[in-house]
């Protein structure tokens, strides 16, 4: 009976780990917003944004060419972030990510990546 509550005992602590893990704050400055690839240079390093348009083309192993109506920008999306999203140059999408200004010019590290209907 002990072993059983000790493994149910470290099985609830890591539930309460993940849970946190997982935890955000939600409220002013937090939302992104949708915006376009030409005001992405004017926006601060780490801001969360939204960005529809097209994938163009692969330019190394985790870097893509973007580009929406403004203009096109670099944007870095791992591989798991496809998440099964199937994506061509002629596929409209809608990526959220945050701005990454450490590489000297302006590029958005993806988050996710979702079809736009």
């Amino acid at each position: 009976m002990t072993k059983y509550l000790s493994t149910l005992l470290i099985f609830l602590i890591l539930l309460a780990i993940s849970t946190t893990a997982s935890a955000e704050f939600v409220g002013p400055g937090s939302t992104k917003s949708l915006v376009t690839a030409k005001s992405v240079s004017e926006m601060n390093d780490d801001d969360n944004v939204i960005l529809e348009g097209y994938i163009l083309k692969k330019i190394s192993s985790e870097h893509f060419i973007f580009k929406d109506s403004t203009g096109e920008i670099e944007i870095e999306i791992d591989n798991e972030d496809f998440r099964g999203v199937k994506v061509t140059p002629e596929t409209k999408v809608r990526i959220s990510g945050e701005i990454d200004k450490d590489s000297g010019s302006a590029t958005v590290d993806v988050d996710t990546v979702e079809l736009v209907k």
